[in-house]
Order: C-alpha cells, then sequence, then structure tokens
C-alpha cells in the first residue's frame, strides 16, 4: 500500500505541470484578442519572399522577390512608422518604401520622394499602422490546432497551425491571383477587365494551400510570431475561361516577429521629409506581389 501511495504521490507532482498547459484554441484566441487590444507599443519586423514562374509551349519566365520590413506602433502618442525594403532577385533593383505617421499627419517616402497625405480620418489611418489586432483576427478566422510548443527569444509560446476560414482564404488568393497577373507574359483575361470572373466559378481552391502558423506567448497571451504560406497554380482551365494554354505557379512565404511590447517607442521625422514633392505617379508593379504583406 505504501508503495502503491507513493506512486500516486509522484504521479500527482507531475500532474499540475501538464495540465497546465491544457488550454483550448478558443481560448488562446480569445486571451490574445485581449492581449492585442491593451497594448501600448511594440515593434515588428517581416521577411517575405515570392516567386512566380510563368510557362507554355514556347516560354518559361520567372519572378522572384524579397521584401524586408520594420516598423513601429505607439499607440499612446498615436503615431507609427514602417520601412520596406523590395529587392528583385531578377535584376538586382531595390525598392524603399517608409510611411510615418504622427501628430495626426501622414507622410510617405518612396524612393527619395516625400509626400504628405491629406488625412480625414486620423483613427482609420491609426488603425492601419496597428497591425496587431488584424493578425489576430486573421487567427481567429482560422481553422488552427494546437501542435507544441515552442520558445521565441527565450519566451515560452504555444505553437498553433491551421488555415483560414475559406471566405478569408478566397479573399488571400484572390489577391495573390490579381498580383500574379501585373507582371505576367500572358494577357489579363478579358473576364479580369469587364469585372466578370466569378471566382466560385473556378477550381482555384482544389489547385492552391494557404497555411498559417502561430505562436502565442504563455505569459503574455501575446502574438510573438506569425508565418503565412501560401502557393497558387492557374491554367485556363482552373481558371474556366478561353485561352490558348499556361501555367502561372505562385508561392508567397511571410514570417512576422512581435516585439518590445510596452517599451519606449519614439517616432521622429527626419529633417528631409520638409522636402516634399508630388507624390510618383504609379507604383511600381512590384509592390502589388506582397498584397497579403501588411501594412
Amino acid at each position: 500500500m505504501k508503495i502503491i501511495l507513493t506512486i500516486i504521490a509522484f504521479i500527482a507532482l507531475l500532474l499540475p505541470a501538464a495540465f497546465a498547459e491544457d488550454i483550448s484554441v478558443d481560448q488562446l484566441k480569445q486571451m490574445m484578442t485581449r492581449s492585442a487590444d491593451n497594448l501600448t507599443t511594440y515593434t515588428y519586423t517581416r521577411s517575405a519572399e515570392s516567386t512566380i514562374i510563368y510557362s507554355n509551349e514556347s516560354l518559361q519566365d520567372k519572378f522572384a522577390a524579397v521584401k524586408a520590413t520594420k516598423g513601429k506602433v505607439n499607440l499612446t502618442a498615436k503615431s507609427g512608422w514602417w520601412s520596406h525594403r523590395l529587392t528583385d532577385i531578377g535584376n538586382g533593383q531595390v525598392l524603399t518604401w517608409q510611411g510615418y505617421f504622427l501628430n495626426g499627419t501622414e507622410l510617405w517616402k518612396e524612393g527619395e520622394n516625400w509626400t504628405q497625405f491629406n488625412i480625414t480620418n486620423p483613427d482609420a489611418v491609426m488603425a492601419d499602422y496597428n497591425e496587431l489586432p488584424g493578425q489576430a483576427a486573421l487567427l481567429n478566422y482560422s481553422n488552427l490546432l494546437i501542435t507544441g510548443t515552442e520558445t521565441i527569444d527565450g519566451e515560452d509560446c504555444y505553437k498553433l497551425a491551421g488555415e483560414p476560414i475559406p471566405l478569408i482564404k478566397e479573399t488571400i488568393l484572390g489577391t495573390q491571383l490579381f498580383a500574379s497577373y501585373l507582371s505576367s507574359p500572358f494577357p489579363l483575361p478579358d473576364e479580369f477587365d469587364n469585372k466578370n470572373f466569378d471566382f466560385d466559378n473556378t477550381s482555384i481552391q482544389g489547385n492552391s494551400n494557404v497555411s498559417v502558423t502561430a505562436w502565442i506567448s504563455k505569459q503574455t497571451s501575446l502574438l510573438r510570431r506569425i508565418e503565412i504560406d501560401s502557393s497558387l497554380t492557374l491554367t485556363p482551365s482552373i481558371l474556366k475561361i478561353e485561352e490558348q494554354n499556361f501555367t502561372i505557379q505562385s508561392t508567397l512565404h511571410e514570417q512576422t516577429d512581435y516585439s518590445n511590447f510596452g517599451e519606449s517607442v519614439q517616432i521622429v521625422l527626419p529633417e528631409e521629409s520638409q522636402n516634399q514633392s508630388p507624390r510618383m505617379k504609379g507604383t511600381d508593379w512590384r509592390w502589388a506581389i506582397f498584397g497579403l504583406v501588411v501594412p
């Protein structure tokens, strides 16, 4: 009997640690949303890469690009900043883009050109810079499972994986579809130009994949990392259009890390921003390849 009691006592010591991690996905989502809503400051870094391959009987062309993003958000001061650096792997060309929002004013720096925007709704602009609630919403509209635990920057996190609900998946794939045609050697189908394209009438979803992986802090319930992977294959038969045979294969991988929650974040406009010029007409089409990447 003493041996049995000893074994039971030993098991009892282990049980609290095991059951302390017994939490549902819905509970994690609720806690994550509340944590995101109560933030004051944070920073983030994002890496993204995209590859598109175009082919038919007579050609094969490829576009590949990587994009590095940094951002700062100060909700107390109602200010934000982000910086993008896009590199075209094919020709080595680099495009840079920055956005500043502070004191109710928004300015963008595209290359060396500065533009100040007329703002009618500062709260809506601030909501664009404060992207973390949007990422939390993406997870709330995804079918996720807890797949384990991992450490991010020394912090224990729950790891969740799954895919967005069909409506969100369709939106993501639709953006990727139109972006794929921006550099395409194949003409845009008439159905797209006439806005008669019916996504539901195609087999795009059956020839694509969108997955989401997230790491949520055990200690704070804050989203520490999110990865989005999307792949898409297009042919005339998949699109249900009358065109000569071709194939477009598009892949996108994006990883975002969030950190420095509640720490000091200051956003200051550089002096050169005073030298404003009219905004460049037309933004380089390569930015649209990363239409899923926010902001």
